[in-house]
């Protein structure tokens, strides 16, 4: 078994990982921008996903990060992982904002439910790369 040398892909292949996760970061920071410039719109505009309740788009977007993350772990690229991992943080991101933010504040901690997300990504980030290996 060949072992890999590199990370999200050589030149072209690189140039476009980047270039996709820096459109995924704009995307993410606008949204981040209107949701908390105003979190009552925020929270009204999403009370339905094609007529089902709000945590349906929660679901499908972690149903389709899941389905990008598995079909990264099958190919020789790693950007479809990075993406699918991206997608998985974002429903646990989406899910703490519906349930509310304080849920999940362990002894205190403010800090806890900014973390989630970012250890979810993390953690499924190692997973692929020890797996690409």
């Amino acid at each position: 078994m060949a072992e890999e040398k590199e990370f999200l892909g050589t030149g072209k292949g690189r140039m476009w990982t980047y270039l996709i996760m820096l459109g995924l970061l704009i995307v993410g920071a606008l949204v981040a921008n209107l949701v908390f410039s105003n979190p009552g719109a925020a929270k009204h505009g999403v009370k339905t996903f094609l007529g089902l309740p709000s945590y349906a788009l929660v679901a499908v977007t972690f149903l389709i990060g899941t389905i990008v993350f598995w079909l990264g772990l099958k190919m020789e690229t790693d950007w479809p992982e990075a993406i699918g991992a991206f997608l998985i943080a974002g429903s646990v991101a989406a899910l703490e904002i519906i349930i509310g933010w304080n849920h999940f504040q362990v002894a205190g901690l403010f800090v806890v439910p900014y973390l989630l997300p970012v250890a979810v990504f993390l953690i499924l980030l190692v997973y692929g790369v020890k797996k690409s290996v």
